[in-house]
């Protein structure tokens, strides 16, 4: 009589789950990346994190425009500019403030010629996030001194031409006329008083008054 035959244990029977399971992850990574581009906004983009994170743990998404302010930091530090600009960010925008006693010559529109090179690096960061739709303003401020040069007679054209200088850079470098435009407010929008309290100026205050908004919105 033969001995019973010992039946051994099949092994890898399940091999083709980690396959399986890497393959799902993968396309999951996949969608996650197309919706956080095709879609950038923030409350969608939060509702997909959140879905995702119950089922397959924390997933960190970031925004196109999260991007943007990344390489427009990057090509403020890299041109060590740091005191010529700065840049704030907000749900709906980001807002670049430049010191237009850097940018331009004094009491003038006329934009100074070393400060090119850093306005084309700005705008093709800017023209790299063409998927998104979003609207330039381009802001000219001033302080509360009157006009010295004698080109313009208020600081309305003044901050206006600014503006408008601003905005042929741009044009000139690529970005369409219909996403962006010129406004001037002259010095009816302070961020300092430019008295003090017994109505001397104040230079530094001045001269921080004294500025350029670009501000990018992103549209619904």
């Amino acid at each position: 009589m033969m001995p019973p035959r010992k039946i051994l244990p099949e092994e890898n029977v399940d091999s083709w789950l980690m396959s399986y399971a890497d393959l799902i992850t993968l396309l999951m990574c996949f969608f996650i990346i197309f919706v956080s581009v095709s879609e950038p906004r923030k409350e969608r983009i939060s509702m997909l994190s959140s879905g995702m994170g119950g089922k397959f743990g924390t997933v960190d998404l970031v925004t196109p425009f999260d991007g943007v302010i990344r390489t427009l930091q990057g090509v403020v530090e890299n041109n060590k500019s740091f005191n010529d600009i700065t840049i704030e960010n907000n749900d709906k925008e980001i807002a670049m403030e430049m010191s237009s006693t850097t940018f331009f010559k004094s009491f003038t529109a006329e934009l100074a010629p070393e400060k090119l090179p850093l306005l084309n690096e700005i705008i093709a960061s800017l023209r790299s996030i063409d998927f998104i739709d979003y609207r330039i303003s381009i802001e000219g401020h001033t302080s509360d001194s009157e006009p010295q040069s004698g080109l313009y007679a208020t600081n309305w054209e003044l901050s206006s031409a600014r503006a408008a200088r601003i905005v042929r850079v741009f044009i000139e470098n690529g970005i369409r006329p219909k996403d962006i435009k010129a406004v001037g407010f002259a010095g009816a929008y302070p961020k300092v008083p430019n008295l003090d309290m017994n109505g001397n100026a104040i230079v530094a205050n001045r001269e921080k008054n004294e500025r350029v908004l670009v501000k990018l919105e992103r549209l619904k």
